[in-house]
């Protein structure tokens, strides 16, 4: 399922830029975790699976587009090479933070949970991107300093 989502996702990004199916991935990621909470069947779990499964790798076409309108196509490489080390670190951690949960409450309920809140806030700092070129952003300029200020 993560070869359409990830397929469907570029062809968005194409078509809207990046910064919305980021959006959208991380906010149907954590409403896809908590739809997990719930599950009681096979056919329920089904439904989870497909959801999941879209959105596994859905972010990964969003990010580098945005990295590449953002900071240009010249940095690309490196920057993608950062983004997905700081995402290796995260998962490592999270598969850690899911057994230490599991471990300390006999239940993957709080990891789950976590993952989704984690992806709730991941919607939200998605939201604070400003996708537009580095350099066609205005220039923030420090305040003049006032007299008697500490350091005038």
């Amino acid at each position: 399922m993560n070869i359409v989502g990830t397929l469907a996702s570029g062809w968005c990004c194409d078509r809207f830029g990046g910064k919305a199916p980021l959006v959208f991935s991380y906010a149907l990621r954590g409403a896809a975790l908590i739809l997990l909470l719930y599950v009681e069947s096979a056919p329920a779990f089904y439904v989870f699976a497909v959801i999941f499964g879209l959105n596994w790798i859905s972010t990964v076409p969003a990010t580098t587009a945005l990295t590449a309108r953002i900071f240009g196509p010249a940095s690309v490489g490196t920057l993608s090479g950062w983004i997905l080390f700081a995402h290796q670190v995260g998962a490592a951690l999270g598969a850690a933070a899911g057994g230490w949960i599991f471990e300390a409450t006999g239940s993957y309920t709080w990891a789950f949970v976590s993952a989704a809140l984690l992806a709730f806030l991941a919607t939200s700092l998605s939201l604070a991107i400003q996708d537009e070129p580095v350099e066609r952003r205005p220039a923030t300029r420090p305040a003049p300093l006032r007299a008697g200020a500490v350091g005038a």
